[in-house]
């Protein structure tokens, strides 16, 4: 995400912040009573009917889900979670303590041992990842324990598809799969700004979610009226979970069609397009700023790729979006186009500057980036000076600045 962008959306947030003083001293007040109710070291002598939600308001479990459901919801998935829980299972009416997962075993006394011993091995391990990914307490449920007992460590958002929703709006790059790796490159994110450094962390997950919403894939698609769907772009898939293919493209010659259709008149939202062609945009300068780095590591070129930079999040007036290198260290200049479509006719819109410097500039490229909402995108690159003088590309004015002096 562009800077210039950031601050937009946190200028706008600044108009409510306080707001969120009141909430927070409620849901921190609990948070703390929580971590005084239940020390670490008195954790693993809980029993089944203090720990298991089912058995009543003021159990572990249910006051960690229902109590502090502000600092971090963990509603969406279901009681299996916890480990151990009191309650029916499926089409068995039956309430009767029931063990959540196989590793546990099938005895209900030693699968709370085993799970009050792990939630104890979270909480003295927090700052070695490698116990907490291999800790056996599921995803959701245990980034809510260590943000409950670390809240300024941990950031109370826990569900995968939001932590993917976030990052791909903010433009990150990300390799891990691991929720705990992606809630610590958030907060990086967090950290690393002028401006965010100085929120706590319920702050920031407030505004990330005043400023951008939840995830567009959870409103179902039969719950979308007609109206509604032109303006819903379906969320992208994970960035760590895309495979990228270059491919070498050639244009052939663009013939009009027999017949103009002739369309009815309608009023286009420029406001919406915008925004959908700026997410389709930033999607693509995400994957080719990946996609750079790892070809230059996969031919030893470590230092090389630690250089590319995405300038278009800082300086959108260079007139390309990101600095690379070949591999001989010469500097490279890309500018990226994208569409959701597969590769075939397709348009792109270039700006006079971005023209300018492209016709200027020896080692300039254009990687171009169809089907950029799949997990297979296909990158073409091809050097400025080639595309600017392929025949077969037809260059179309369709902006033009008026300058105006009044009175």
């Amino acid at each position: 995400m562009k800077i210039t962008e950031l601050r937009d959306y946190q200028i706008e947030f600044e108009k409510i912040r306080a707001d969120y003083n009141s909430g927070f001293i409620v849901i921190n007040g609990l948070r703390k009573k929580f971590t005084l109710d239940y020390p670490i070291h008195e954790i693993a002598n809980l029993t089944k009917d203090e720990y298991v939600i089912g058995k009543g308001d003021s159990t572990f479990c249910n006051r960690i889900e229902n109590d502090l459901n502000d600092w971090g919801n963990i509603h969406g998935s279901p009681a299996i979670k916890f480990g151990l829980y009191f309650g029916k299972y499926g089409e068995d009416k039956t309430r009767k303590y029931r063990i959540g997962r196989n590793e546990y075993g099938t005895d209900e006394n030693i699968a709370l041992k085993k799970i009050l011993s792990s939630i104890v091995e979270l909480l003295e391990n927090k700052d070695d990842f490698d116990i907490l990914k291999k800790n056996p307490i599921s995803p959701m449920y245990k980034g809510k324990i260590l943000s409950v007992y670390y809240p300024n460590d941990f950031l109370n958002i826990f569900s995968a598809k939001h932590l993917n929703y976030f990052i791909n709006i903010l433009g990150l790059d990300n390799d891990s799969k691991s929720e705990l790796d992606k809630q610590a490159l958030l907060l990086h994110y967090k950290n690393s700004d002028k401006v965010m450094k100085e929120w706590d962390v319920y702050e920031f997950s407030k505004f990330l979610y005043k400023s951008f919403g939840n995830p567009n894939d959870e409103v179902k698609e039969h719950n979308i009226s007609k109206e509604l769907k032109y303006f819903r772009l379906r969320d992208f898939p994970p960035i760590e979970s895309l495979k990228f293919d270059y491919v070498d493209l050639q244009t052939n010659e663009l013939t009009e069609p027999k017949e103009k259709r002739t369309e009815k008149e309608t009023k286009i939202d420029y406001s919406n397009r915008s925004k959908k062609f700026k997410r389709i945009g930033d999607r693509g300068e995400q994957i080719v700023l990946r996609a750079e780095r790892q070809f230059l590591k996969k031919n030893g070129k470590m230092d090389l790729a630690k250089l590319v930079d995405q300038i278009s999040e800082r300086d959108d007036s260079v007139g390309y979006d990101i600095k690379s290198y070949d591999l001989d260290g010469t500097e490279k200049l890309i500018e990226v186009k994208s569409t959701l479509r597969k590769i075939g006719k397709s348009n792109i819109f270039l700006s006079a500057n971005e023209l300018q410097v492209a016709e200027n500039e020896k080692n300039y490229y254009f990687y171009i980036v169809y089907e950029v909402g799949s997990t297979r995108p296909k990158i073409w690159r091809i050097k400025s000076s080639d595309l600017l003088s392929d025949e077969n590309i037809v260059k179309e004015p369709i902006l033009y600045k008026l300058n105006m002096h009044t009175k």
